[in-house]
């Protein structure tokens, strides 16, 4: 028997779809979440000169176009796959 009556529909059978948007959402999720922490670490380790209290102008100025950097390639990145994927699955 199935763990987890969030998993039915409402005749009882496993929502499968249902579960798998579950999944990539939370892979979705998980993998944002990832990339922050990367940008975070690589933007960090680029722009910080001299760690304290408070960041200087120049650090926060570094850090807000390191990150901006970041996101604008993976925005260009991710519109390139949806097109492929789109292009493939039109011709199939």
């Amino acid at each position: 028997a199935p763990t987890s009556s969030s998993a039915m529909d409402s005749s009882g059978q496993i929502d499968v779809e249902g579960t798998k948007k579950k999944v990539q959402n939370e892979l979705a999720a998980a993998a944002l979440q990832d990339l922050f922490q990367k940008i975070t670490d690589k933007c960090y380790v680029k722009c910080i000169q001299k760690p304290g209290a408070k960041l200087d102008n120049n650090d926060q100025t570094c850090v807000a176009k390191c990150m901006d950097r970041y996101l604008d390639t993976m925005t260009v990145v991710s519109q390139t796959m949806a097109a492929r994927s789109q292009q493939q699955a039109a011709m199939q």
